[in-house]
């Protein structure tokens, strides 16, 4: 979770989040992933969603890591990457 830029890094009682991939869309420059946490994803009780969980894209010619974000549609993202507007993780 650290990496993806917790809320709360320095935070000890923090839960601790088991992550699983609950999508992936297939383009031509690569993939996006979608995740959540497992609780969540077994049971669909919001209390267990994540907030805040962008969806990550992966270069199909790299296998580089693409930030998108969540204040958006995903398409927007994909066309930001498209132009070759990126966010490396």
């Amino acid at each position: 979770m650290d990496l993806f830029g917790s809320a709360l890094p320095e935070n000890a009682n923090r839960p601790r989040h088991h992550l699983v991939v609950t999508r992936v869309d297939e383009h031509d420059f690569g993939w996006v992933y979608f995740y959540n946490a497992r609780d969540f994803a077994e049971t669909q009780d919001h209390e267990h969603s994540l907030v805040g969980n962008a969806p990550v894209i992966v270069d199909r010619q790299n296998y580089g890591l693409y930030s998108t974000g969540t204040a958006r549609p995903i398409e927007h993202y994909v066309e930001e990457f498209r132009s070759g507007i990126r966010h490396p993780l």
